[in-house]
């Protein structure tokens, strides 16, 4: 009993994914490296918040979609209510137009050189790679050293149908084996 309880638990764990965490902070022009990921989809998760003008609440506090926390209050910088804004001060930051200003956005390489190069992940984004890749985050911004807050972010596999049809098997084996279980009946005399 307790070996097909142990085969079947070995099933579903061969089919369970793995996840990483990092944070991303806002002061980093650099891009943060996630990871690196076999072949598959992946879908990449964030949350936190970062202020582009200092420590988070300081007046600039952006959520990983590039909108803001509350209304912008850092002076000069009122047209970021209450949308956000892919300028800052007339100046895209590197994402260009494929982020919003102090959003969360990927690339596939440690040095990106141009904004396409770059794809939004906000709060989800799913990604399919062919090969073995690394994965990098990154805070879209024009100028980094003021800023404050982080963002978490994780990077989880999305189970393949075949590994669907594993874990169902897992599934069938434990039930099989509970079914199969001897009843013991105890009697007081």
């Amino acid at each position: 009993m307790k070996k097909v309880l142990l085969a079947g638990c070995a099933l579903i764990l061969m089919g369970s994914s793995a996840s990483a965490a990092t944070l991303v902070a806002a002061n980093n022009p650099a891009p943060t490296l996630l990871g690196t990921f076999g072949p598959g989809t992946y879908t990449i998760t964030a949350s936190g918040l970062i202020d582009l003008v200092g420590p988070v609440g300081s007046g600039f506090t952006m959520r990983p979609d590039g909108m803001p926390d509350s209304p912008v209050t850092a002076g000069g910088y009122g047209y970021f209510n209450p949308n956000g804004s892919y300028l800052a001060d007339a100046v895209y930051g590197p994402g260009g137009t494929v982020a919003k200003i102090g959003a969360l956005m990927g690339s596939f390489t440690s040095t990106p050189s141009s904004p396409s190069d770059y794809f939004l992940i906000g709060y989800s984004k799913s990604v399919t790679l062919a090969s073995t890749q690394s994965i990098y985050g990154q805070v879209n911004d024009t100028f980094y050293s003021n800023n404050g807050g982080a963002f978490s972010v994780s990077v989880a596999a999305i189970p393949e149908p075949e590994t669907w049809a594993l874990m169902l098997v897992g599934f069938g084996a434990i039930g099989s084996a509970l079914r199969r279980r001897q009843k013991v009946t105890v009697s007081f005399s």
